[in-house]
């Protein structure tokens, strides 16, 4: 359940899964920037509760992150880690409300001239924040970068199903769709969608200037940047409600100790990636609170299952009931996470998509049934790699060791594997993530696993037909009834087939400072919202 300013209580994790390793963050790792200065704050906090009771005021917010982007090229790519920013810099033709209903953003109407056929009206006297016009060519420049194979292919793979996108007039744009596709809006108004770029600015500078000089047409607009520190400035020309903060500070702090003591010294207003232990040193400190909610993110791993052991079916299976999910909740989160019924989120209930545990209950632990699938599969011995980054999730490095383990018991040798950098060529099992970029399995397992994905080019090479084929229905039905079925098919379906697997679903947590009113509704999504609507002063 999401909550608005909701005070965590002191949460005591007795890590019995493994040792401890550094505390991570969930930004991108291509995006992570180097080590800054930030870090040689004290790693032992000291309260002051003079500096923790002062009140913020509407000149500057200051935010420090655990991990700061080095890429504002919303047309590029989206990860973690720039899409905290993005949400504040530049707007969508759509949006989904704080009521899960999609409604125009930069859209002053839509409608659908037939099945496939989709009529947008852009709002008139919108500029991006070089003072330029926001026009239909605006939009159609966006949307063809990525269609004819710009960047890195996160963006594109969400509108697989877009065709073309033509200019009626100056503020009028239609989208053609190569087949029927019932989520289209929601795809449209997804806050990890195509937010529209200026076609005029970008040609100028290149697309390598914009990637730290982005202009957008949001409520603000990125005036410096550096890996270690970028300022965003508020917009005067924006369309909307002006934001409360004239500027806003993000600071990258890699040290979640530098990040709390700057918190409690008053040297920042807001701080992310708050791991548990850190809550009852913030909460003993007088105008600090915690704040969390959960998010649209399931930590994942995917499986090769084109390499050794791993290419049998049920091998793979063993692997997936033998993990002891619910332990590592209870252990490392405690009542901070919990363990999906299936590769999916509650909230798909406002599409009707949203399997319930009576209908799936989703993998059961089973250590005898895992052992005899092993001993079925024929399994060899060799030793299954578990390839991640070095605290690149927060709890992951400790969630590995403790999975080494349980795969012990039955019967398989396995190993943790830091890498600097994780790609598509890893040996058995990496370490990933499943956002949801809307409210659907089309929204995450299917954009991740499905035709197109990474795992399908690189990984499952194999992906049976039906998997294909009930993805595909699912994406053109409008039948209701239909949807929940097909959603559950693929929930059964991906577990039986295992390309990967679910770990578990957790809350974000962030210091704040008192003297601000933060709805964080949007924060389920990973970004960090400050417009006029999300954040004020008290």
């Amino acid at each position: 359940m999401l909550r608005k300013f909701t005070i965590l209580p002191l949460l005591l994790i007795v890590l019995v899964l493994g040792a401890c390793s550094k505390a991570g963050n969930n930004g991108n790792a291509n995006e992570a920037a180097s080590p800054s200065p930030s870090q040689s704050a004290s790693s032992s906090p000291v309260a002051s509760q003079s500096a923790g009771n002062a009140v913020p005021n509407d000149e500057t917010l200051k935010v420090a992150l655990g991990a700061g982007a080095t890429m504002f090229d919303p047309g590029y790519g989206i990860g973690i880690a720039s899409i905290k920013v993005f949400y504040n810099i530049f707007d969508t033709l759509l949006t989904t409300n704080k009521e899960g209903k999609i409604v125009g953003q930069l859209a002053e109407s839509y409608d659908w001239v037939d099945d496939k056929t989709l009529e947008v009206k852009i709002r008139d006297g919108v500029t991006f924040q070089n003072g330029e016009p926001c026009t239909a060519e605006d939009v159609k420049f966006t949307f063809d970068r990525f269609l004819n194979g710009y960047g890195d292919g996160t963006v594109k793979l969400l509108y697989d199903t877009l065709e073309s996108v033509e200019v009626v007039d100056d503020l009028t744009v239609r989208f053609k769709t190569k087949i029927v596709d019932s989520s289209f809006l929601e795809r449209l108004g997804s806050i990890w969608g195509a937010s529209i770029v200026p076609k005029d600015y970008l040609t100028e500078v290149g697309d390598e200037a914009f990637k730290t000089k982005p202009i957008g047409t949001g409520p603000y607009q990125m005036t410096s940047y550096s890996p270690e520190k970028y300022v965003l400035t508020r917009y005067d020309g924006f369309w909307g409600d002006a934001p409360a903060f004239k500027n806003i500070e993000m600071i990258v702090y890699p040290e979640a100790s530098a990040r709390m003591t700057a918190l409690i010294n008053g040297e920042v207003d807001i701080i992310n990636d708050v791991t548990a232990d850190m809550v009852d040193s913030l909460k003993s400190n007088k105008g600090i609170n915690v704040v969390g909610t959960p998010i649209k993110n399931i930590h994942i791993y995917v499986f090769n299952t084109a390499n050794g052991p791993m290419a049998n079916e049920k091998f793979r299976q063993a692997l997936t009931i033998g993990m002891n999910r619910q332990l590592m909740v209870d252990t490392l989160w405690g009542e901070y996470a919990k363990v999906p019924n299936g590769h999916q989120f509650d909230t798909y209930a406002s599409s009707g998509t949203y399997v319930s545990p009576e209908a799936y209950p989703g993998i059961q632990f089973d250590v005898e049934k895992a052992k005899q699938l092993v001993k079925e599969s024929g399994y060899d011995g060799t030793e299954i790699e578990i390839e991640m980054s070095n605290g690149y999730y927060m709890n992951g490095n400790q969630a590995g060791e403790a999975i080494v383990d349980m795969w012990k018991d039955i019967g398989v040798n396995a190993k943790v594997v830091y890498k600097e950098k994780l790609g598509w060529d890893f040996k058995h099992v990496r370490a990933w993530s499943s956002a949801s970029r809307f409210d659907s399995p089309l929204g995450a397992m299917w954009l991740l696993f499905g035709p197109g994905s990474g795992p399908a080019v690189n990984s499952w090479l194999d992906m049976p037909a039906d998997f294909k084929e009930a993805g595909q229905k699912l994406t053109e039905t409008n039948d209701p009834k239909e949807k929940l079925e097909l959603s559950e098919e693929l929930l059964k379906m991906f577990d039986t087939y295992a390309p990967g697997t679910y770990l578990y679903q957790a809350e974000d947590y962030y210091g704040i400072r008192d003297g601000l009113d933060w709805d964080m509704f949007y924060a389920q999504n990973q970004i960090t919202p400050f417009r006029a609507a999300d954040l004020k002063l008290k």
